[in-house]
Protein backbone atom coordinates (compact mmCIF):
# COMPACT_ATOMS: atom_id res chain seq x y z
CA UNK A 1 0.00 0.00 0.00
CA UNK A 2 2.86 2.35 0.84
CA UNK A 3 4.33 1.69 -2.61
CA UNK A 4 1.15 2.91 -4.34
CA UNK A 5 1.11 6.06 -2.23
CA UNK A 6 4.59 6.81 -3.54
CA UNK A 7 3.36 5.93 -7.03
CA UNK A 8 0.50 8.42 -6.58
CA UNK A 9 2.96 11.15 -5.62
CA UNK A 10 5.18 10.27 -8.60
CA UNK A 11 2.23 10.58 -11.01
CA UNK A 12 1.34 14.02 -9.65
CA UNK A 13 4.98 15.14 -9.88
CA UNK A 14 5.28 13.95 -13.50
CA UNK A 15 2.08 15.75 -14.54
CA UNK A 16 3.12 18.96 -12.75
CA UNK A 17 6.60 18.85 -14.32
CA UNK A 18 5.19 18.39 -17.81
CA UNK A 19 2.81 21.30 -17.34
CA UNK A 20 5.59 23.55 -16.00
CA UNK A 21 7.80 22.74 -19.02
CA UNK A 22 4.90 23.54 -21.36
CA UNK A 23 4.09 26.85 -19.62
CA UNK A 24 7.70 28.06 -19.78
CA UNK A 25 8.40 27.02 -23.39
CA UNK A 26 4.89 27.63 -24.81
CA UNK A 27 5.48 24.51 -26.88
CA UNK A 28 3.83 21.15 -26.16
CA UNK A 29 6.71 19.03 -27.47
CA UNK A 30 7.07 15.25 -27.34
CA UNK A 31 8.97 15.20 -24.03
CA UNK A 32 6.48 17.26 -22.04
CA UNK A 33 3.51 15.44 -23.61
CA UNK A 34 5.05 12.05 -22.81
CA UNK A 35 5.73 13.13 -19.22
CA UNK A 36 2.10 14.22 -18.74
CA UNK A 37 0.74 10.98 -20.23
CA UNK A 38 3.01 8.74 -18.12
CA UNK A 39 2.09 10.75 -15.02
CA UNK A 40 -1.64 10.37 -15.77
CA UNK A 41 -1.30 6.61 -16.29
CA UNK A 42 0.70 6.17 -13.06
CA UNK A 43 -1.83 8.33 -11.17
CA UNK A 44 -4.82 6.28 -12.40
CA UNK A 45 -3.13 2.96 -11.53
CA UNK A 46 -2.23 4.22 -8.04
CA UNK A 47 -5.77 5.47 -7.36
CA UNK A 48 -7.39 2.15 -8.32
CA UNK A 49 -4.91 0.07 -6.30
CA UNK A 50 -5.45 2.31 -3.26
CA UNK A 51 -9.21 1.67 -3.32
CA UNK A 52 -10.58 4.82 -4.94
CA UNK A 53 -13.96 4.57 -3.14
CA UNK A 54 -12.39 4.53 0.33
CA UNK A 55 -10.08 7.38 -0.56
CA UNK A 56 -12.97 9.54 -1.77
CA UNK A 57 -14.81 9.01 1.56
CA UNK A 58 -11.81 10.13 3.58
CA UNK A 59 -12.70 13.29 5.53
CA UNK A 60 -9.26 14.81 5.03
CA UNK A 61 -9.60 14.27 1.27
CA UNK A 62 -13.03 15.94 1.30
CA UNK A 63 -11.65 19.02 3.06
CA UNK A 64 -8.66 19.04 0.71
CA UNK A 65 -10.98 18.59 -2.29
CA UNK A 66 -13.08 21.58 -1.24
CA UNK A 67 -9.96 23.68 -0.89
CA UNK A 68 -8.73 22.46 -4.28
CA UNK A 69 -12.08 23.36 -5.86
CA UNK A 70 -11.90 26.88 -4.41
CA UNK A 71 -8.35 27.27 -5.74
CA UNK A 72 -9.44 26.09 -9.20
CA UNK A 73 -12.39 28.51 -9.24
CA UNK A 74 -10.25 31.47 -8.11
CA UNK A 75 -7.61 30.57 -10.71
CA UNK A 76 -10.27 30.35 -13.43
CA UNK A 77 -11.70 33.75 -12.47
CA UNK A 78 -8.24 35.33 -12.47
CA UNK A 79 -7.54 33.72 -15.83
CA UNK A 80 -10.73 35.17 -17.33
CA UNK A 81 -9.92 38.62 -15.92
CA UNK A 82 -6.43 38.41 -17.39
CA UNK A 83 -7.85 37.31 -20.75
CA UNK A 84 -10.27 40.24 -20.98
CA UNK A 85 -7.79 42.79 -19.61
CA UNK A 86 -5.24 41.75 -22.26
CA UNK A 87 -7.76 42.57 -25.00
CA UNK A 88 -9.44 45.57 -23.38
CA UNK A 89 -6.64 47.22 -21.44
CA UNK A 90 -6.55 50.71 -19.97
CA UNK A 91 -3.20 52.33 -19.30
CA UNK A 92 -2.18 55.35 -17.26
CA UNK A 93 1.26 56.94 -17.47
CA UNK A 94 1.92 58.74 -14.17
CA UNK A 95 5.43 59.78 -15.21
CA UNK A 96 5.90 63.58 -15.27
CA UNK A 97 7.37 63.66 -18.76
CA UNK A 98 5.05 60.90 -20.06
CA UNK A 99 8.17 58.86 -20.82
CA UNK A 100 6.21 55.63 -21.15
CA UNK A 101 3.48 57.04 -23.42
CA UNK A 102 3.64 57.33 -27.18
CA UNK A 103 3.39 60.81 -28.68
CA UNK A 104 0.05 61.88 -30.21
CA UNK A 105 1.55 61.84 -33.71
CA UNK A 106 2.72 58.23 -33.25
CA UNK A 107 -0.71 57.11 -32.00
CA UNK A 108 -2.43 58.96 -34.85
CA UNK A 109 -0.09 57.43 -37.42
CA UNK A 110 -0.49 53.88 -36.10
CA UNK A 111 -4.28 54.10 -36.03
CA UNK A 112 -4.30 55.29 -39.65
CA UNK A 113 -2.19 52.43 -41.03
CA UNK A 114 -3.86 50.74 -43.99
CA UNK A 115 -1.11 48.22 -44.75
CA UNK A 116 1.02 45.87 -42.69
CA UNK A 117 4.36 47.03 -41.28
CA UNK A 118 7.07 44.61 -40.16
CA UNK A 119 10.03 45.67 -38.04
CA UNK A 120 13.19 43.58 -37.74
CA UNK A 121 15.38 44.16 -34.68
CA UNK A 122 18.92 42.97 -35.41
CA UNK A 123 20.39 42.34 -31.99
CA UNK A 124 21.15 39.68 -29.40
CA UNK A 125 17.98 38.62 -27.59
CA UNK A 126 19.57 39.54 -24.25
CA UNK A 127 20.20 43.12 -25.45
CA UNK A 128 16.95 43.71 -27.34
CA UNK A 129 14.86 44.50 -24.23
CA UNK A 130 14.58 48.31 -24.65
CA UNK A 131 13.65 47.98 -28.33
CA UNK A 132 11.05 45.30 -27.55
CA UNK A 133 9.53 47.45 -24.78
CA UNK A 134 9.05 50.30 -27.25
CA UNK A 135 7.71 48.05 -30.01
CA UNK A 136 5.21 46.43 -27.66
CA UNK A 137 3.70 49.89 -27.16
CA UNK A 138 3.42 50.23 -30.96
CA UNK A 139 1.78 46.82 -31.42
CA UNK A 140 -0.64 47.64 -28.60
CA UNK A 141 -1.97 50.56 -30.70
CA UNK A 142 -2.09 48.81 -34.10
CA UNK A 143 -2.44 45.16 -35.03
CA UNK A 144 -1.05 45.99 -38.48
CA UNK A 145 2.43 46.38 -36.99
CA UNK A 146 4.53 43.38 -36.02
CA UNK A 147 8.15 42.84 -35.07
CA UNK A 148 10.68 40.10 -34.48
CA UNK A 149 14.18 39.97 -33.06
CA UNK A 150 16.88 38.60 -35.36
CA UNK A 151 20.30 37.57 -34.08
CA UNK A 152 22.77 38.76 -36.75
CA UNK A 153 25.19 35.96 -35.83
CA UNK A 154 22.57 33.23 -36.16
CA UNK A 155 21.20 34.56 -39.46
CA UNK A 156 24.09 36.21 -41.31
CA UNK A 157 22.29 35.87 -44.65
CA UNK A 158 19.42 38.07 -43.49
CA UNK A 159 21.87 40.56 -41.99
CA UNK A 160 23.75 40.80 -45.29
CA UNK A 161 20.48 41.22 -47.19
CA UNK A 162 19.65 44.37 -45.23
CA UNK A 163 23.30 45.53 -44.99
CA UNK A 164 23.38 45.41 -41.18
CA UNK A 165 26.72 46.66 -39.83
CA UNK A 166 26.03 47.03 -36.10
CA UNK A 167 24.00 45.49 -33.31
CA UNK A 168 20.79 47.30 -32.39
CA UNK A 169 19.86 48.28 -35.95
CA UNK A 170 16.17 48.21 -36.91
CA UNK A 171 14.70 47.72 -40.38
CA UNK A 172 11.15 48.99 -40.98
CA UNK A 173 9.48 47.24 -43.92
CA UNK A 174 6.27 48.45 -45.54
CA UNK A 175 5.24 46.97 -48.89
CA UNK A 176 8.24 47.21 -51.20
CA UNK A 177 9.90 49.93 -49.12
CA UNK A 178 12.31 49.67 -46.25
CA UNK A 179 14.03 52.12 -43.93
CA UNK A 180 16.93 51.37 -41.59
CA UNK A 181 17.57 53.15 -38.28
CA UNK A 182 20.43 52.59 -35.87
CA UNK A 183 18.72 53.58 -32.62
CA UNK A 184 15.41 52.39 -31.19
CA UNK A 185 13.85 55.74 -30.24
CA UNK A 186 10.24 56.71 -30.79
CA UNK A 187 11.20 59.72 -32.90
CA UNK A 188 13.38 57.68 -35.27
CA UNK A 189 10.92 54.77 -35.45
CA UNK A 190 7.88 56.94 -36.17
CA UNK A 191 9.71 58.87 -38.87
CA UNK A 192 10.79 55.58 -40.47
CA UNK A 193 7.17 54.35 -40.53
CA UNK A 194 6.12 57.63 -42.18
CA UNK A 195 8.77 57.16 -44.87
CA UNK A 196 7.72 53.62 -45.79
CA UNK A 197 3.99 54.39 -45.81
CA UNK A 198 4.08 57.53 -47.99
CA UNK A 199 3.76 56.64 -51.67
CA UNK A 200 4.25 60.16 -53.01
CA UNK A 201 7.38 62.20 -52.35
CA UNK A 202 6.70 65.90 -51.70
CA UNK A 203 9.14 68.67 -52.66
CA UNK A 204 9.63 71.62 -50.32
CA UNK A 205 11.64 74.57 -51.65
CA UNK A 206 13.29 77.39 -49.68
CA UNK A 207 13.65 80.61 -51.65
CA UNK A 208 17.16 82.16 -51.66
CA UNK A 209 18.77 85.30 -53.05
CA UNK A 210 17.30 87.96 -50.74
CA UNK A 211 19.06 87.27 -47.46
CA UNK A 212 16.65 84.49 -46.40
CA UNK A 213 17.50 81.96 -43.70
CA UNK A 214 19.82 79.22 -44.93
CA UNK A 215 18.97 75.53 -44.60
CA UNK A 216 22.70 74.79 -44.85
CA UNK A 217 23.61 76.88 -41.79
CA UNK A 218 24.05 75.25 -38.37
CA UNK A 219 24.40 78.54 -36.47
CA UNK A 220 21.67 80.06 -34.29
CA UNK A 221 19.89 81.80 -37.17
CA UNK A 222 20.14 78.91 -39.61
CA UNK A 223 17.36 76.51 -40.61
CA UNK A 224 19.31 73.23 -40.51
CA UNK A 225 17.04 71.80 -37.78
CA UNK A 226 13.93 72.75 -39.75
CA UNK A 227 15.35 71.10 -42.86
CA UNK A 228 16.10 67.88 -40.93
CA UNK A 229 12.57 67.82 -39.47
CA UNK A 230 11.03 68.26 -42.93
CA UNK A 231 13.18 65.48 -44.39
CA UNK A 232 12.18 63.18 -41.52
CA UNK A 233 8.60 63.41 -42.82
CA UNK A 234 9.79 61.98 -46.16
CA UNK A 235 9.79 65.36 -47.92
CA UNK A 236 12.56 66.40 -50.30
CA UNK A 237 14.08 69.78 -49.36
CA UNK A 238 15.80 72.03 -51.90
CA UNK A 239 16.68 75.67 -52.57
CA UNK A 240 15.01 77.88 -55.18
CA UNK A 241 16.24 81.07 -56.88
CA UNK A 242 13.20 82.78 -58.36
CA UNK A 243 15.27 85.39 -60.19
CA UNK A 244 16.85 82.67 -62.34
CA UNK A 245 13.57 80.98 -63.36
CA UNK A 246 10.92 81.52 -66.03
CA UNK A 247 8.39 79.39 -64.14
CA UNK A 248 8.19 77.40 -60.92
CA UNK A 249 8.14 73.58 -61.37
CA UNK A 250 4.65 72.21 -60.82
CA UNK A 251 5.86 69.29 -58.69
CA UNK A 252 7.06 71.60 -55.89
CA UNK A 253 4.43 71.23 -53.16
CA UNK A 254 5.43 74.11 -50.89
CA UNK A 255 7.60 77.23 -51.25
CA UNK A 256 9.01 78.75 -48.06
CA UNK A 257 10.09 82.39 -47.88
CA UNK A 258 11.98 82.56 -44.57
CA UNK A 259 13.02 86.00 -43.31
CA UNK A 260 13.98 87.93 -46.48
CA UNK A 261 16.12 91.01 -45.88
CA UNK A 262 15.75 92.49 -49.38
CA UNK A 263 12.62 93.13 -51.39
CA UNK A 264 11.55 90.88 -54.26
CA UNK A 265 11.55 91.88 -57.91
CA UNK A 266 8.23 92.33 -59.66
CA UNK A 267 8.90 89.33 -61.90
CA UNK A 268 9.57 87.08 -58.89
CA UNK A 269 6.27 88.06 -57.27
CA UNK A 270 4.47 87.38 -60.55
CA UNK A 271 6.01 83.90 -60.59
CA UNK A 272 4.69 83.34 -57.05
CA UNK A 273 1.22 84.52 -58.08
CA UNK A 274 1.08 82.17 -61.08
CA UNK A 275 2.31 79.33 -58.89
CA UNK A 276 -0.37 80.00 -56.24
CA UNK A 277 -3.14 80.33 -58.80
CA UNK A 278 -2.54 76.72 -59.87
CA UNK A 279 -3.53 75.50 -56.40
CA UNK A 280 -0.13 75.41 -54.69
CA UNK A 281 1.11 76.53 -51.26
CA UNK A 282 3.50 79.16 -49.88
CA UNK A 283 4.74 79.85 -46.34
CA UNK A 284 5.79 83.44 -45.55
CA UNK A 285 7.98 83.99 -42.46
CA UNK A 286 8.38 87.77 -42.30
CA UNK A 287 10.51 89.48 -39.63
CA UNK A 288 10.07 93.11 -38.47
CA UNK A 289 12.22 95.82 -40.00
CA UNK A 290 14.82 95.73 -41.39
CA UNK A 291 13.21 92.52 -42.75
CA UNK A 292 10.92 92.72 -45.74
CA UNK A 293 7.21 92.46 -44.92
CA UNK A 294 5.82 92.10 -48.48
CA UNK A 295 2.84 94.12 -47.23
CA UNK A 296 1.63 95.29 -50.64
CA UNK A 297 1.83 91.80 -52.17
CA UNK A 298 -0.01 90.05 -49.31
CA UNK A 299 -2.87 92.55 -49.22
CA UNK A 300 -4.22 90.96 -52.40
CA UNK A 301 -4.55 87.75 -50.36
CA UNK A 302 -6.45 89.62 -47.60
CA UNK A 303 -3.52 89.63 -45.19
CA UNK A 304 -2.26 92.75 -43.45
CA UNK A 305 1.39 92.64 -42.31
CA UNK A 306 2.08 95.31 -39.69
CA UNK A 307 5.07 97.70 -39.68
CA UNK A 308 5.55 97.10 -35.99
CA UNK A 309 7.00 94.74 -33.41
CA UNK A 310 5.08 92.83 -30.74
CA UNK A 311 6.40 92.85 -27.16
CA UNK A 312 5.18 91.08 -24.02
CA UNK A 313 4.93 93.28 -20.93
CA UNK A 314 3.74 90.55 -18.54
CA UNK A 315 7.22 89.54 -17.43
CA UNK A 316 6.21 85.90 -17.65
CA UNK A 317 8.79 85.29 -20.35
CA UNK A 318 11.58 86.01 -17.86
CA UNK A 319 10.67 82.82 -16.02
CA UNK A 320 11.70 80.96 -19.18
CA UNK A 321 14.75 83.10 -19.83
CA UNK A 322 12.97 85.28 -22.41
CA UNK A 323 12.69 89.06 -22.56
CA UNK A 324 9.78 91.30 -23.59
CA UNK A 325 10.84 91.00 -27.25
CA UNK A 326 9.95 87.30 -27.17
CA UNK A 327 6.17 87.15 -26.67
CA UNK A 328 4.73 83.82 -25.59
CA UNK A 329 1.67 82.38 -27.31
CA UNK A 330 -0.83 79.93 -25.82
CA UNK A 331 -3.95 81.27 -27.56
CA UNK A 332 -4.59 79.58 -30.90
CA UNK A 333 -7.35 79.82 -33.47
CA UNK A 334 -9.79 77.23 -34.73
CA UNK A 335 -7.69 75.59 -37.43
CA UNK A 336 -6.23 72.10 -38.13
CA UNK A 337 -2.67 73.47 -37.79
CA UNK A 338 -3.09 74.28 -34.10
CA UNK A 339 -5.89 71.97 -32.93
CA UNK A 340 -3.32 69.72 -31.21
CA UNK A 341 -1.43 72.58 -29.52
CA UNK A 342 -4.00 73.26 -26.81
CA UNK A 343 -2.18 73.72 -23.50
CA UNK A 344 1.23 74.12 -25.16
CA UNK A 345 3.29 77.27 -25.57
CA UNK A 346 5.15 78.68 -28.54
CA UNK A 347 7.22 81.84 -28.59
CA UNK A 348 8.24 84.19 -31.35
CA UNK A 349 11.40 86.30 -30.94
CA UNK A 350 11.10 89.71 -32.65
CA UNK A 351 7.73 89.21 -34.31
CA UNK A 352 5.47 91.62 -36.16
CA UNK A 353 1.68 91.59 -36.30
CA UNK A 354 -0.18 89.70 -39.03
CA UNK A 355 -3.94 90.07 -39.30
CA UNK A 356 -6.82 89.12 -41.60
CA UNK A 357 -8.53 91.72 -43.81
CA UNK A 358 -12.29 91.24 -43.92
CA UNK A 359 -13.52 90.13 -47.34
CA UNK A 360 -16.78 89.15 -49.06
CA UNK A 361 -15.00 86.67 -51.31
CA UNK A 362 -16.83 83.38 -50.75
CA UNK A 363 -13.95 81.39 -52.24
CA UNK A 364 -11.42 82.76 -49.75
CA UNK A 365 -11.15 81.72 -46.12
CA UNK A 366 -8.65 83.33 -43.73
CA UNK A 367 -8.10 82.27 -40.11
CA UNK A 368 -5.91 83.63 -37.34
CA UNK A 369 -3.92 80.68 -35.97
CA UNK A 370 -1.83 82.37 -33.26
CA UNK A 371 -2.19 85.51 -31.15
CA UNK A 372 -0.35 86.94 -28.17
CA UNK A 373 -1.86 87.63 -24.73
CA UNK A 374 -3.62 90.69 -23.33
CA UNK A 375 -0.41 92.05 -21.80
CA UNK A 376 1.30 92.30 -25.18
CA UNK A 377 1.67 95.44 -27.28
CA UNK A 378 2.39 96.24 -30.91
CA UNK A 379 4.89 99.09 -30.75
CA UNK A 380 5.43 101.52 -33.59
CA UNK A 381 8.11 101.37 -36.26
CA UNK A 382 9.98 104.36 -34.85
CA UNK A 383 10.69 102.51 -31.59
CA UNK A 384 12.10 99.39 -33.20
CA UNK A 385 15.51 100.98 -33.80
CA UNK A 386 15.77 101.58 -30.03
CA UNK A 387 15.12 98.04 -28.90
CA UNK A 388 17.35 98.34 -25.86
CA UNK A 389 15.06 101.14 -24.54
CA UNK A 390 11.61 99.81 -25.40
CA UNK A 391 8.85 101.89 -23.82
CA UNK A 392 5.10 101.35 -24.13
CA UNK A 393 2.95 104.42 -24.70
CA UNK A 394 -0.74 105.16 -25.24
CA UNK A 395 -0.20 105.18 -28.99
CA UNK A 396 0.82 101.51 -28.96
CA UNK A 397 -1.86 98.90 -29.68
CA UNK A 398 -2.63 96.58 -26.79
CA UNK A 399 -3.08 92.84 -27.19
CA UNK A 400 -4.23 90.30 -28.02
CA UNK A 401 -2.18 90.77 -31.20
CA UNK A 402 -2.58 88.43 -34.18
CA UNK A 403 0.81 87.21 -35.42
CA UNK A 404 -0.01 84.22 -37.67
CA UNK A 405 -2.71 83.52 -40.27
CA UNK A 406 -3.69 80.75 -42.66
CA UNK A 407 -5.53 81.37 -45.94
CA UNK A 408 -7.37 78.98 -48.23
CA UNK A 409 -8.55 80.03 -51.72
CA UNK A 410 -10.51 77.96 -54.25
CA UNK A 411 -9.38 78.62 -57.82
CA UNK A 412 -11.46 78.24 -60.99
CA UNK A 413 -10.70 74.51 -61.18
CA UNK A 414 -11.76 73.98 -57.51
CA UNK A 415 -8.17 73.36 -56.42
CA UNK A 416 -7.16 74.80 -53.07
CA UNK A 417 -4.43 77.41 -52.78
CA UNK A 418 -3.01 77.46 -49.27
CA UNK A 419 -0.98 80.27 -47.74
CA UNK A 420 0.42 80.67 -44.22
CA UNK A 421 1.88 83.99 -43.01
CA UNK A 422 3.86 84.25 -39.75
CA UNK A 423 5.26 87.55 -38.48
CA UNK A 424 8.54 85.93 -37.48
CA UNK A 425 11.16 83.51 -38.78
CA UNK A 426 13.29 83.19 -35.63
CA UNK A 427 10.85 80.78 -33.98
CA UNK A 428 11.85 78.10 -36.54
CA UNK A 429 15.59 78.84 -36.44
CA UNK A 430 18.13 76.46 -34.92
CA UNK A 431 18.16 78.49 -31.70
CA UNK A 432 14.44 78.06 -30.98
CA UNK A 433 13.16 75.17 -33.11
CA UNK A 434 13.30 72.55 -30.33
CA UNK A 435 12.00 74.85 -27.57
CA UNK A 436 8.46 74.29 -26.28
CA UNK A 437 6.09 73.55 -29.21
CA UNK A 438 7.87 75.72 -31.81
CA UNK A 439 8.98 72.75 -33.91
CA UNK A 440 5.51 71.19 -33.82
CA UNK A 441 3.92 74.49 -34.86
CA UNK A 442 6.29 74.83 -37.82
CA UNK A 443 5.91 71.22 -38.97
CA UNK A 444 2.11 71.33 -38.59
CA UNK A 445 2.11 74.31 -40.97
CA UNK A 446 4.19 72.32 -43.49
CA UNK A 447 1.90 69.28 -43.18
CA UNK A 448 -1.19 71.44 -43.73
CA UNK A 449 0.34 73.22 -46.73
CA UNK A 450 1.12 69.90 -48.45
CA UNK A 451 -2.34 68.51 -47.49
CA UNK A 452 -0.90 65.86 -45.16
CA UNK A 453 -3.36 66.66 -42.37
CA UNK A 454 -3.03 63.16 -40.92
CA UNK A 455 0.53 64.07 -39.84
CA UNK A 456 -0.55 67.19 -37.94
CA UNK A 457 0.04 66.43 -34.28
CA UNK A 458 2.56 66.64 -31.42
CA UNK A 459 5.70 64.83 -32.50
CA UNK A 460 7.71 62.39 -30.37
CA UNK A 461 10.58 63.86 -28.42
CA UNK A 462 13.70 62.16 -27.14
CA UNK A 463 13.24 61.23 -23.45
CA UNK A 464 14.71 63.65 -20.95
CA UNK A 465 17.59 62.49 -18.79
CA UNK A 466 16.53 63.13 -15.21
CA UNK A 467 19.22 63.01 -12.53
CA UNK A 468 19.20 63.46 -8.77
CA UNK A 469 21.97 65.56 -7.24
CA UNK A 470 22.98 64.35 -3.78
CA UNK A 471 25.48 66.02 -1.47
CA UNK A 472 28.09 63.97 0.48
CA UNK A 473 26.13 64.61 3.69
CA UNK A 474 22.92 63.27 2.13
CA UNK A 475 24.81 60.22 0.87
CA UNK A 476 26.01 59.46 4.42
CA UNK A 477 22.48 59.90 5.75
CA UNK A 478 21.12 57.42 3.20
CA UNK A 479 23.89 54.95 4.14
CA UNK A 480 23.13 55.13 7.88
CA UNK A 481 19.38 54.81 7.39
CA UNK A 482 19.45 51.88 4.95
CA UNK A 483 22.52 49.94 6.07
CA UNK A 484 22.60 50.54 9.84
CA UNK A 485 19.40 51.99 11.34
CA UNK A 486 16.70 49.96 9.54
CA UNK A 487 18.42 46.54 9.99
CA UNK A 488 19.09 47.27 13.69
CA UNK A 489 15.45 48.31 14.25
CA UNK A 490 14.22 45.15 12.51
CA UNK A 491 16.53 42.96 14.61
CA UNK A 492 15.46 44.73 17.84
CA UNK A 493 11.78 44.32 16.96
CA UNK A 494 12.35 40.61 16.40
CA UNK A 495 13.94 40.26 19.86
CA UNK A 496 11.00 42.09 21.50
CA UNK A 497 8.47 39.80 19.80
CA UNK A 498 10.47 36.69 20.73
CA UNK A 499 10.74 37.70 24.41
CA UNK A 500 7.02 38.52 24.49
CA UNK A 501 6.11 35.02 23.32
CA UNK A 502 8.43 33.25 25.74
Amino acid sequence: MKFYRWLLTLGLVLIATGLIIYSTSHNLDFKSLLMILIGAIVLIIALFRLDLGRILKDRRLLYGGNMLLVIILVTAILGLLNYFSARHSWRVDTNTGKTFSLAPQTVKLLKSLTSDIEILVFDKRINAGPAEDLLREYTHISKRLSYRVVDPDEKPGLSNQYKITQYGSLVVIGGNREEQINLATEEALTNAIIKVTRDKTRRVAFVTGHGERSINSADRKGFANAEAAIEDQNYVVEELRLAEMDSIPGDISVIIIAGPEKDYFKGELELLTKYLETGRSVLFLLDPKPGMGLQKYLRKWNISVGSDMVVDASGFGRLLGAGPEIPLVSDYGDHPIVEQLDGLMTFFPLTRSVSVIASDNSKMSATVIARTGQTSYAIGQEKISKREEISIGPEDRRGPIDIACAITVLNDTNRETRIAVIGDSDFASNAYFTNQANGDFFMNIINWLVSDEDLISIRPKNPEMRTVSVTPGQMRLVFWLTVIVLPVLTFALGIVVYRGRH
